[in-house]
């Protein structure tokens, strides 16, 4: 009998509840689709703010043409954007992104900004606390077929940590590059820059530091820094720490 009078009691609860509350937790969007909605009224409005921001000269000089000087070879992450390296990117970096920051999987996009867009400078830039790296230092059987595909040409073998294995990277991706462009190098129409960005101090510089690492196949620091290349640059940083 008590469970009866419970039940009835509840019963008439539901019967007179407020029909907007009702309506309201029901309408009520799950956080996943709230961060889709934020993530795309961001880019929208962002854009808008860029827009309304910039007159119609500034546009005028890359209208039909572009004419950058770096072609950059980025990782996907998302912690690492190009104005990390430039407070200017717009028509001076063609950009070339993948997991790793990788020669094989963008070369036809590399090619294209070192034959076509004549860019003087081929720079791939790896990362602190890199996924791809890590993962290439792991087991990835399991990922799926298209991510082991690109993580497949990362060679991080001998790596005793992350740390290393970026840069072991950094200087296969430089190599493999050279067996493409070296005659472009020798003949000083190009160079070729492997470098760390560095928003951890993993490698002690201070957190958000670009690290020169590897000058068109050289790794030694003291031989990179007697490049004519930094005889002007104040701030510039060489080498891994030991």
């Amino acid at each position: 009998m008590e469970k009866l009078k419970l039940a009835i009691l509840f019963f008439i609860i539901l019967l007179f509840k407020d029909p907007a509350q009702a309506h309201e937790a029901s309408s009520k969007p799950d956080s996943l689709s709230q961060t889709i909605k934020e993530a795309i009224s961001d880019l929208v409005e962002d854009n808008a703010a860029f827009a309304d921001s910039k007159s119609a000269k500034y546009f005028r000089g890359f209208l039909d043409i572009q004419n950058p000087r770096v072609t950059m070879v980025l990782c996907s992450d998302s912690r690492v954007q190009a104005d990390n390296f430039s407070q200017g990117a717009e028509n001076d970096i063609f950009m070339a992104r993948n997991i790793g920051n990788q020669f094989v999987t963008t070369q036809g996009s590399i090619e294209y900004g070192i034959d076509v867009l004549k860019t003087p400078v081929l720079i791939f830039v790896g990362h602190s606390h890199c996924g791809a790296v890590k993962a290439a230092m792991g087991d990835f059987s399991q990922l799926p077929t298209a991510i082991r595909k690109e993580i497949q040409t990362l060679d991080v073998k001998g790596a005793a940590n992350d740390q290393q294995g970026v840069s072991l990277n950094v200087h296969h991706q430089v190599e493999q590059s050279l067996g493409i462009f070296k005659s472009k190098v020798d003949s000083g129409q190009l160079a070729i820059i492997g470098a760390i960005y560095d928003f951890r101090n993993d490698y002690g510089y201070g957190k958000g530091r670009l690290i020169i690492v590897n000058l068109n196949g050289i790794k030694n620091p003291k031989e990179i820094q007697k490049s004519h290349y930094f005889d002007d640059i104040k701030k510039v940083v060489i080498g891994i720490q030991n």
